[in-house]
């Protein structure tokens, strides 16, 4: 059995929120829920092909003088309703592929203190993340406070910000952690 393309509803829910174009999506993905599902360029624009192909989105064009034409794609009923059903269905166990811990578990055939390297870099991303994840929730907290369906939409996406701050935090202790451990090795 073929695996289903789980990029379609990642990006059927982007454009969920409201019409955007492929270069929108990704900003807002950059914005929101790329601590957990990246997508990049590559996945976006056939996935928006698909969708219009599968009559689940519609594409417009908007000229804007001296501007490049403006692809922009909203949802359709029947892609609110793919949505919904998607929405309903049990979610597959995570794909774990978490590179860091690979080169870890493998660090006895490495060079001199790279992994060690690798541990600061890998900590010090932790913490710029959760220094922007800060500002997203206050971001998400105002969108709660103004109340309505944006107030909703806002809480569940806090939601999923909690556990992008849990991560992060718990990456980055365990990033200090074995960077201790890993000094003291003979």
């Amino acid at each position: 059995m073929a695996k289903e393309n789980r990029s379609k509803f990642a990006i059927l829910g982007m454009i969920s929120l409201g019409p955007m174009s492929g270069y929108d999506i990704r900003k807002v993905s950059a914005l929101s829920i790329a601590h957990f599902w990246k997508e990049d360029y590559g996945h976006i624009y056939p996935t928006l092909k698909l969708l219009v192909a599968e009559g689940l989105a519609e594409k417009t064009e908007e000229r804007v003088p001296g501007k490049p034409l403006r692809h922009s794609y909203s949802i359709t009923g029947a892609g609110r309703e793919a949505l919904a059903s998607w929405l309903a269905e049990e979610p597959n166990p995570p794909n774990l592929r978490i590179e860091i811990l690979l080169k870890v578990f493998l660090g006895a055939k490495a060079e001199g203190n790279r992994i060690a390297s690798m541990l600061e870099v890998q900590e010090k991303s932790c913490r710029a993340a959760q220094a922007e994840l800060r500002g997203t929730e206050a971001h998400l907290n105002g969108e709660i406070a103004k109340g309505g369906e944006s107030g909703r939409e806002a809480r569940f996406q806090l939601m999923t910000l909690r556990y992008g701050k849990s991560y992060y935090e718990s990456l980055g202790t365990w990033c200090r952690e074995t960077l201790e451990e890993l000094r003291s090795l003979p």
